[in-house]
C-alpha cells in the first residue's frame, strides 16, 4: 500500500447514500436500515449540506430521546469536512484521525459531491507489511471497552457509547465472558422499530454469540478472518476468556498514524534539501513542528530515556488540560499520573515499544460537569543506528 502518492478517488465509494433535506429522521433511519449503510449524505443539487452516522444517532437518542419525530435537520451533522479528490490518502486518513471522524466526503475540483470514503474503505487496502508493524491482536486493540451485565438498559449502553465514543457495548456475565454484543447498528433498527428503545434491556436487544479473538493471535489473520465474514469489531479475550479488549476497523487504521510520522519525515527531508541549496539552516524539530501545528488538534511531546520531557511543540499550549507536560526536565510519569494514568511506565518502556511498536492511550476527565478527553499515541525514539534514545509522544 503506497499511501503516500495514491489519490483518494482510488479508495472511496462513488455510489453514495443521499437524502434529500426534507426527509424526516423516520425516513432516514429506515434508509440506513434497509441498505445497512453507516452514514448518508443530506445532499441537495449535488452540494452536500450534512451528513448523518450512526455516531449521530446515537448521540442524538441519548441527548434528545426517541428520534422519529426529528427533522433530516436535527439530525445531521453541518457543515461537512469534504475533500477534493485528488488528496492523498494518508493526508486523507491523517484529517479524518485529528478530527475523531470515520467518514469523509469527495468532491470534485467544482466542490460536487463525487463519493465518500470510510476507514473501512481504508483497510480494505492495505498490505501485509501494515500488519508487520503490529504482528498481533494485543499491539492493535483498544483496552478501553465498554462492558455490562445483559441486565442493563439501552439508554445507559447508549449514554456510555456516546460518551466515551464507542461502537459498541459488550454484554457480559460476573467473569467478563461476552454474552452478546450491542452495535451502533443495533441501535439505528431499534430507533427505526421502536418510538424510543432506551428502556429495553441488553439481554432482551443484544446480539449473540459474540465472534472473538485472543489477543496473541495474528492481526493479519484476524483482519482477514473480519473481512471474509463482513463484520467491523471482535472482542478481545484473555486466557481466562474475559473480554480484554476491542479491535475494529478504527483500531486497526489507527496505526497508520506511525506511517505518517514517517511520512513527515520524508517531507522534512525534501526540505531539508531544498533549504541546503538556498544555505537555510532551519532544524528538523522546527521543522516537524510546523507540520504537527498544521495538523488540526495534534501536538507533539519527546522525552529522555528516563521520562524527562526535553522537547514539546508550541501547540500543546492550546491544549489547558495537558499543559502540565509542557515543562522541559519534568517527569512525564508523574504527569501522565496526574492524568488519569498512573501505570504510564509499563507502556513508556523501551521492551514495551521495540519493534516499531505503538501504543494508544485515551485520557478522560470530567470538571464542573463537563467531559473532556485526550488520546496519546506513543511510540520509541530511535536514532540512526536503530538505538533507543527516548520516547515520542502525540496529543491529540
Amino acid at each position: 500500500m503506497d499511501t503516500n502518492d495514491k489519490p483518494i478517488s482510488e479508495l472511496m465509494t462513488r455510489t453514495v447514500c443521499e437524502v434529500p433535506t426534507d426527509w424526516s429522521a423516520a425516513q432516514i433511519l429506515e434508509q440506513m436500515q434497509a441498505m445497512s449503510v453507516s452514514s448518508v449524505l443530506v445532499v441537495e443539487d449535488r452540494l452536500t449540506l450534512g451528513i448523518i452516522t450512526e455516531r449521530d444517532v446515537v448521540r442524538n437518542l441519548h441527548r434528545k430521546g426517541g428520534l422519529k419525530s426529528l427533522s433530516c435537520t436535527d439530525l445531521m451533522q453541518a457543515p461537512v469536512l469534504t475533500v477534493e479528490q485528488t488528496e492523498k490518502c494518508l493526508d486523507v486518513y491523517h484529517l479524518m484521525d485529528g478530527r475523531r471522524i470515520r467518514h469523509i466526503a469527495v468532491t470534485d475540483g467544482d466542490g460536487l459531491l463525487v463519493g465518500i470514503v470510510s476507514e473501512g474503505d481504508i483497510l480494505r487496502d492495505f498490505g501485509v507489511e501494515h500488519y508487520m508493524r503490529f504482528k498481533d491482536v494485543g499491539g492493535a486493540m483498544s483496552t478501553d471497552v465498554v462492558l455490562l451485565p445483559e441486565s442493563a438498559s439501552v439508554g445507559e449502553a447508549v449514554a456510555l457509547m456516546d460518551e466515551r465514543r464507542q461502537s459498541c457495548v459488550f454484554a457480559v456475565d460476573a467473569q467478563r465472558r461476552p454474552l452478546g454484543v450491542l452495535s451502533e447498528r443495533d441501535i439505528v433498527r431499534l430507533c427505526h422499530e421502536h418510538d424510543d428503545p432506551q428502556g429495553l434491556t441488553l439481554g432482551a436487544t443484544m446480539k449473540g454469540p459474540v465472534r472473538t479473538t485472543h489477543r496473541d493471535a495474528l492481526l493479519h489473520d484476524v483482519v482477514k478472518s473480519m473481512d471474509e465474514a463482513h463484520i467491523r469489531r471482535l472482542a478481545v479475550v484473555d486466557n481466562e476468556g474475559g473480554v480484554c479488549g476491542v479491535l475494529t476497523h478504527h483500531e486497526v487504521v489507527h496505526g497508520l498514524e506511525g506511517q505518517y510520522v514517517s511520512y513527515l519525515k520524508d517531507m522534512l527531508h525534501e526540505q531539508e534539501k531544498a533549504l541546503e541549496g538556498r544555505q537555510v539552516a532551519v532544524s528538523e524539530k522546527r521543522l516537524l513542528e510546523n507540520i504537527l501545528r498544521s495538523a488540526v488538534g495534534t501536538a507533539v511531546i519527546t522525552t529522555a530515556l528516563d521520562g524527562r520531557i526535553d522537547y514539546f511543540s508550541p501547540s500543546l499550549l492550546a491544549m489547558p488540560k495537558l499543559q502540565a507536560l509542557a515543562a522541559r526536565g519534568s517527569d512525564v510519569f508523574e504527569i501522565l499520573a496526574t492524568l488519569g494514568w498512573p501505570d504510564s511506565r509499563a507502556v513508556l518502556s523501551v521492551e514495551a515499544l521495540a519493534n516499531g511498536r505503538l501504543h494508544t492511550q485515551l485520557l478522560a476527565w470530567l470538571i464542573n460537569g463537563q467531559a473532556g478527553h485526550a488520546e496519546l499515541q506513543i511510540s520509541l525514539l530511535v536514532n540512526d543506528k536503530n538505538q533507543p534514545q527516548g520516547f515520542l509522544l502525540l496529543a491529540r
